[in-house]
């Protein structure tokens, strides 16, 4: 009993001990949780806004979980990425405890580097390892340079469930017990459901694991029958998810092709490349990242400390049947990741990717091709850690420390690259303003990015505020008809482009948010353009945002007008008003002006409301269409409707006998002189309510 505890208590440090590690490796971003994502806002954000979405989504209507509010009005969007849910369970706690979508990322991104650690020490234990050798290769593991390249990946950062997966499996087919299972099929679920590429490389590994121990009689007759059940318990598990996936499979193969992926494939010379983020390795490897090639996606150096340990384990004794389907998987790994075509001088011959993809075309969805080389990571490592077993076994610490000390260096990234983000309540006042709309419709807003589509992500956080839908959206798979929707928005405000909108409205598209501060010359000209479309009514202005609400039949909202004539100077004539009570408390006013032959400048409307005894009950200033048409916009002899909503209690309003009309300069508030033979006071056109 006191060896067992014993045993515990090393195993409780070791895990506390790759905690810090995590965080060491990742400095600063222990001291920005709540308000700050690794690298940029691009991948990092989108993640984030899944893992929201996903704990909404099952905390609320977990069958919606695939009917993500993205791409409007297309279904199960959420399978055009990543689904993230065995990620899910390290985040989900803090959004809900805190709300702070950007600490639930950041500590699923912290554990990223924990699991590959605990994935690797409990596979090297699980093949025989000594615990300092395990030790060690958790310790490389974490710190391997392939995971700064990616550390806007957190599905790629996960890869430590492959060895967890692999260690699991040994440890069952050895002797196998229901808790062994349960370990088993626990961690194949979570592998298969962080995302795919770990589904399908993992699914490699534990196979040649699997073939190689059969072949080997290492598999105890008892494991037979209850690998059945296994098997049928991660089906189970995986199907809900892999279907809607399967479902637009065909629709990813006719974009994802061997060109495509021959654009995305790894040169030889890509094993010397490092990330730049790290601080020894990014200026020793600078000369092997070729410009215009070597992307993160193919900086694949492996790093000293797992090569030389490695080799050690190539021609080491104990788990054979490990040491071969790891060999295997170098290989594997090494040479898809070369791509379809090989280029030899002046040929260019197709290489094993483009035959696996002629057999299994599904091989192709996998856009990035050298993100096989994970595999490649997968075997170097499990190798590693049977050389240092090799090495280290009855060996003082002192060696054991070069190694450790070669992690240190390699994986060297202080300070990674954070972005700050703002918490949601310290998001831009629109989004809450549409949290408050009542009803169900869908948002664009604009201008669309291109090709720079990651800066929609900050759109999409923004949606986790109001739960409205978007139609231009950032994910990993943007349907044909959307990349079409953005290419026409992009002569916003052009004709053609407010065409579009209308369409969209009658899908269900009611606002339109234009970012002022994106869109060159929107106020006045842009403004204006919008505003004149008898389909665009103005909304709210909320720095920087425009807000238009989109009218797919508009139709007059006050009838009939009742016909005058008062002329403002040379600035406007007003040629008839009109009422309508909205509410008791609500009062809706319609002016139909005529510009004037001099109608710019800085002007604004002021409508005010009196009783029988000259008592003021209500008022509202400002430019016509709620400030949404100026006066730089009015074009002499044309007409402007403009509909202004009166506001205060049902007993002050029910007073009301008389409106009270004048056009002021600002900021000198001098009213301007009015001609009518209606009455006039303090140059202010008296009109009668009724």
């Amino acid at each position: 009993m006191k060896r067992l505890d014993g045993a515990l208590v090393r195993e409780a440090m070791i895990a506390i001990a790759y905690s810090f590690w995590a965080i060491w490796l990742t400095v600063p971003l222990i001291f920005r949780m709540a308000d700050g994502l690794p690298k940029d806002r691009g991948d990092p954000l989108l993640n984030t806004w899944i893992l929201v979405w996903e704990t909404q989504a099952l905390t609320e209507r977990p069958s919606s979980i695939f009917d993500a509010p993205i791409f409007y009005p297309h279904a199960r969007t959420l399978a055009y990425s990543e689904p993230l849910l065995g990620i899910l369970p390290f985040a989900l706690p803090f959004i809900l405890a805190t709300g702070i979508p950007a600490l639930g990322y950041n500590v699923a991104f912290l554990s990223s580097f924990w699991i590959a650690a605990m994935g690797m020490y409990r596979l090297t234990r699980a093949a025989g390892g000594q615990r300092r050798a395990a030790f060690v290769a958790g310790f490389l593991f974490a710190a391997l340079p392939y995971r700064f390249a990616h550390l806007m990946h957190i599905q790629l950062l996960y890869l430590g469930w492959i060895p967890l997966a692999m260690a699991a499996w040994i440890r069952y087919v050895q002797r196998p017990t229901w808790r062994r299972a349960g370990d088993l099929i626990l961690t194949v679920l979570l592998m298969s459901l962080s995302t795919w590429h770990l589904a399908v490389f993992g699914a490699i590994a534990l196979s040649l694991l699997g073939l190689r121990m059969a072949w080997e009689g290492r598999i105890a007759p008892r494991a037979w029958p209850g690998l059945g059940g296994v098997v049928l318990a991660c089906g189970l598990g995986i199907a809900p998810v892999a279907w809607p996936y399967l479902q637009i499979a065909p629709e990813l193969a006719r974009v994802r092709t061997l060109s495509l992926a021959h654009e995305f494939a790894a040169w030889p010379v890509d094993v010397l490349a490092a990330s730049p983020d790290l601080r020894f390795l990014g200026p020793l490897t600078a000369p092997f990242r070729m410009p215009g090639h070597t992307t993160h996606e193919v900086q694949l150096y492996v790093g000293l400390g797992i090569s030389s340990a490695a080799l050690l384990g190539m021609r080491s004794s104990p788990g054979s049947s490990l040491r071969w389907s790891s060999l295997v998987l170098v290989g594997i790994g090494a040479l898809m990741a070369l791509g379809p075509f090989w280029t030899l001088g002046p040929w260019q011959i197709p290489g094993p990717y483009a035959l696996a993809a002629a057999l299994i075309p599904g091989i192709t969805l996998i856009r990035a091709v050298a993100r096989w080389f994970i595999l490649t990571l997968i075997g170097l490592a499990t190798l590693a850690g049977l050389g240092l077993d090799h090495i280290l076994r009855g060996r003082c610490w002192g060696i054991a420390l070069l190694w450790l000390g070669l992690g240190i260096l390699e994986g060297l990234a202080i300070p990674i690259p954070i972005v700050p983000l703002p918490r949601p309540a310290d998001l831009p006042e629109v989004y809450h303003w549409l949290a408050s709309q009542p009803g169900k419709f869908a948002v664009l807003e604009l201008p669309v990015f291109l090709p720079l589509d990651a800066d929609e992500t900050i759109r999409m956080y923004g949606a986790l505020v109001h739960r409205k839908p978007l139609v231009i959206a950032y994910s990993g798979y943007i349907p044909p008809d959307i990349r079409e929707i953005r290419e026409r928005l992009l002569a916003f405000p052009q004709p053609g482009a407010l065409a579009e909108i209308v369409r969209l409205s009658e899908q269900g598209v009611r606002y339109v948010l234009v970012d002022r501060s994106q869109v060159q010359q929107f106020y006045i000209r842009g403004l204006c353009e919008v505003s004149r479309n008898p389909h665009f009514r103005y909304a709210v202005y909320m720095d920087p945002y425009d807000v238009f609400e989109v009218l797919p039949n508009p139709e007059p909202l006050l009838s009939p007008m009742r016909p005058i004539k008062a002329r403002f100077g040379d600035v406007a004539i007003l040629r008839g008003y009109g009422v309508r009570w909205l509410s008791p408390g609500r009062l809706e006013v319609g002016l139909v002006w005529e510009a004037g032959p001099q109608p710019h400048g800085s002007y604004s409307i002021t409508v005010q409301a009196f009783d029988e005894q000259g008592e003021k009950r209500a008022q509202r200033d400002g430019a016509p269409q709620n400030n949404g048409y100026p006066f730089h916009c009015w074009q002499p002899g044309e007409q402007i409707l403009d509909l202004r909503v009166l506001e205060g209690s049902e007993e002050e309003l029910s007073r009301i006998s008389e409106l009270r009309i004048a056009i002021y300069e600002w900021p000198s508030l001098v009213r301007l002189n009015v001609e009518s033979a209606y009455p006039v006071v303090d140059r202010m056109l008296r009109l009668p309510l009724r």
